[in-house]
């Protein structure tokens, strides 16, 4: 059961959410140094930090709101997940998956990119048939 959390989304403010999770990255600098968990939005689908977005004043939501678009939300792009093809982030791609009523756990599959030493990351929107 999950428990009611008092939410409001300093991205598209809305007061509904889909989940809190505590972060897996532990990061040493910026502004994601002191999160511990953040909050999956169920309208923008954006993950935020709970320091900005939860029990918080609603009489400073602008305040809230400008820390998250001035220096949290630049900072969480970097890190994001997108897709190699389409070039969407994964709040973009649940959003849309959401919206066409396609549920699915994984959203991306990995590949290897030799140039890179990495895997390009490719979406389910971009490759249907590949989940």
């Amino acid at each position: 059961m999950q428990k009611d959390i008092n939410f409001h989304c300093p991205n598209c403010k809305s007061n509904k959410y889909k989940s809190k999770t505590t972060m897996g990255k532990k990061y040493n600098e910026g502004p994601y140094k002191d999160v511990v968990a953040e909050i999956q939005c169920s309208t923008c689908f954006m993950d935020i930090p709970t320091n900005i977005s939860e029990n918080i004043n609603i009489k400073n939501l602008d305040k809230f709101h400008k820390l998250w678009i001035n220096i949290y939300k630049p900072a969480h792009k970097l890190d994001a997940p997108k897709c190699s093809r389409c070039y969407r982030f994964y709040w973009e791609i649940e959003k849309y998956l959401y919206e066409k009523n396609i549920q699915s756990k994984d959203i991306f599959y990995q590949t290897y990119n030799p140039q890179k030493g990495v895997g390009n990351l490719v979406c389910k929107i971009c490759d249907p048939d590949a989940f």
